[in-house]
Order: structure tokens, then sequence, then C-alpha cells
């Protein structure tokens, strides 16, 4: 009896190991992409709740826009995010005032993929929009347009 080896059952060789770094790298640049989408996110969360918390605690409109951006841009450069990539909507000052309401929104952009030597290859839009009441507590002075009848205290 006459045992011969045949090719049945054989694995591919040098195809396999290829096609299985291919799917690694795949693998790792979605990965990656998606650990920097939420990074950014995040900073931008943080960022955006800051800046909501020093505008309604600030006694006059300019203040609250100042006070707003200091925090901001604080918590973007401790997080390591270039300011200059984020863009910001804040609450318009004219109607700063006890119980108005203010929202900021924040967004960025992120490359959804960055491959070596091609540089970006697409970009998500990263949104964060937070909303708060200014304090009704404090004494403040008020915007040119502010309506103590349309806020939420008068409800």
């Amino acid at each position: 009896m006459s045992t011969s080896r045949g090719e049945r059952g054989a694995v591919a060789g040098l195809e396999g190991v290829l096609f299985a770094v291919l799917i690694l790298v795949t693998g790792t640049l979605v990965v990656t992409n998606s650990w920097s989408v939420l990074q950014v996110r995040r900073s931008l969360d943080g960022a955006a709740r800051e800046y909501i918390r020093g505008y309604t605690q600030a006694a006059d409109p300019t203040a609250a826009q100042r006070d707003g951006r200091i925090a901001l841009f604080d918590v973007l450069d401790g997080e390591g995010v270039r300011a200059g990539t984020v863009s910001i909507d804040g609450p318009d000052p004219s109607v700063f005032g006890p119980c108005a309401t203010a929202t900021v929104t924040l967004s960025s952009t992120v490359p959804a993929l960055l491959l070596p030597f091609i540089g970006r290859v697409a970009s998500t839009t990263v949104r964060v929009t937070h909303t708060e009441l200014v304090d009704a507590h404090r004494e403040m002075t008020v915007g040119r347009s502010y309506d103590p009848e349309a806020t939420a205290c008068a409800r």
C-alpha cells in the first residue's frame, strides 16, 4: 500500500499571509480613526460645557463672551486640540440676562482616513451643542435686546 501525499487540504501560503496583513492594516486604520473621532467628540463636549458655564455665570454680555471663550480655549489647549480647527457658534450676547437661554455649538472636521504618503482621504465633522440658562440669582447687566417675558423664568 502506497501512501502518496496529494495537495488535498493544503492551505494557501504567501497569499494567505498577505491577505491577513491587509486585513490587519485596514482594521488598525479603522480603529485608529474611530478613536480619533471619539477623542475629538469628548474634547468638544468638555469645551462646550465649560464655555456655557463661563458664559452663564458672567455679570454682563461682554464678560460672558470673554469668560466663555477663555474657558473654551483652556479646555481645548489642555486636550491638545488646535483652536483653529474648531468652529464656534455661540449665543447672542444682546439677549443676555437672567434666565435667558444660552446655546453653543462647536464643530470640528476630523480626517476619516489619514494614509501615509497620501494624506487625508476623507473627513468626518463632529458637532456638539450645549444649552443652559443664565443664572437667575446673580446681579448683572442685561443685553440691549433682553426680554424678561421671553425667558424660562416668566413661564
